[in-house]
């Protein structure tokens, strides 16, 4: 499954309350209303960040929400953005709301690694790889090694409720971050933002797992919010 994620900063004359409003009721509608466009759609969810957040160590983005948008196949998702539809309802829509000249987006292929049914925050990271890396070493030494190394701690993931990989993938389209931008998103859903301030309290988390994120991640390059998820397709 092939997922695309855009990330969002609301117009600078909208409050973030008024940004989530219209993305969730103005826009998301607009999405559900345009077949042409939503028949590529396997899965729509909008995550709102959550305001005035401040955890000690974790530099979050200024971004107001995440988009993520499931699509059977990399074909699928190119024809998807191909439809005229799209460029007549979709951009113009979620433009109203959103500043599209600082979106992100990327697509990328998903690898859910645990799903254990729980979880109303979810931490969301869109990381760039650290320069001793190539894209392809990235993922290979996520998968391969942080990967493995964080599922066996278990005083760490125990505050888990879904751990899920997306590995950036090439598409060719100017609109989306190619692998030369960024490698990888990550997704943590946990209970509440206090079990995600402690999560990264934990001695063994500080002692490993954050040791070797500073390894193969550029912090200061990536991007990360905490939000709250809105299901609209699927």
């Amino acid at each position: 499954m092939i997922k695309l994620f855009a990330f969002l900063r609301r117009r600078a004359e909208l409050t973030h309350a008024e940004f989530c409003s219209g993305w969730l009721d103005v826009h998301a509608e607009a999405v559900k209303d345009t077949p042409a466009f939503s028949r590529h759609v396997r899965r729509y969810v909008q995550n709102h960040a959550l305001a005035d957040v401040d955890i000690s160590g974790l530099p979050t983005a200024h971004f107001d929400g995440a988009a993520e948008l499931w699509f059977e196949t990399l074909g699928d998702l190119t024809e998807a953005l191909g439809e005229p539809s799209f460029g007549e309802v979709i951009a113009p829509s979620i433009g109203r709301f959103a500043d599209r000249k600082s979106t992100i987006m990327v697509a990328a292929e998903e690898a859910v690694q645990f799903d254990r049914g729980f979880g109303e925050v979810k931490f969301i990271g869109l990381s760039r790889r650290a320069p001793a890396f190539t894209h392809d070493e990235w993922v290979r030494y996520w998968i391969e090694v942080h990967g493995p190394m964080a599922h066996g701690i278990p005083e760490f993931t125990r505050y888990y409720g879904k751990y899920v990989h997306n590995y950036v993938v090439p598409t060719g389209l100017d609109s989306i971050a190619s692998t030369d931008e960024y490698d990888g998103v990550v997704e943590e859903s946990v209970r509440s933002v206090e079990e995600f301030a402690r999560c990264l309290r934990e001695p063994r988390y500080l002692e490993i797992v954050r040791p070797d994120e500073l390894k193969f991640v550029d912090v200061a390059r990536s991007h990360f919010l905490l939000a709250r998820e809105h299901a609209i397709i699927g």
